[in-house]
């Protein structure tokens, strides 16, 4: 696997467990927030043992709101949720720098969930041998 200076990873690593956060942020305001996200925020929590990786995502403005998600998108893949348990997340949480204080004050709003993988049970779903409808069509390879 091979990294950049920056901590950017050419392969994505998948844990057993994701946390899924989604934030509101008016366009204004993006600078700020991506400015504690990616430079304060990402490296902190990665700095916690059981956190694997973590990719941010922005909604495509044609998709929109009105199908009731928010606008970015964070999954962070961990081992499990212990990392959310841990002294050092607990420590972090309460310590408040200014970037951060910043940041949430234009975060509008915020939805969060904890995931564990159901299936497969290991790692991601990856058979492209193809697939047959109940009438016989057969799509993809093989």
């Amino acid at each position: 696997m091979s990294n950049s200076s920056n901590g950017q990873r050419a392969t994505q690593q998948v844990g057993a467990t994701i946390l899924v956060v989604m934030m509101e942020v008016d366009e204004a305001d993006d600078a700020v927030f991506n400015k504690w996200y990616n430079e304060e925020h990402l490296p902190e929590r990665m700095s916690i043992p059981g956190y694997i990786s973590a990719r941010r995502f922005m909604l495509d403005p044609e998709d929109g709101p009105a199908n009731g998600v928010l606008r970015y998108l964070c999954i962070w893949e961990l081992e499990n949720d212990s990392p959310l348990q841990s002294e050092f997340y607990q420590e972090q949480n309460a310590k408040p720098t200014p970037t951060k204080e910043a940041a949430g004050a234009v975060v509008k709003q915020r939805a969060r969930g904890l995931y564990r993988q159901i299936f497969p049970t290991a790692g991601g779903f990856d058979d492209r041998a193809g697939y047959t409808y109940p009438d016989g069509t057969r799509i993809g390879a093989g």
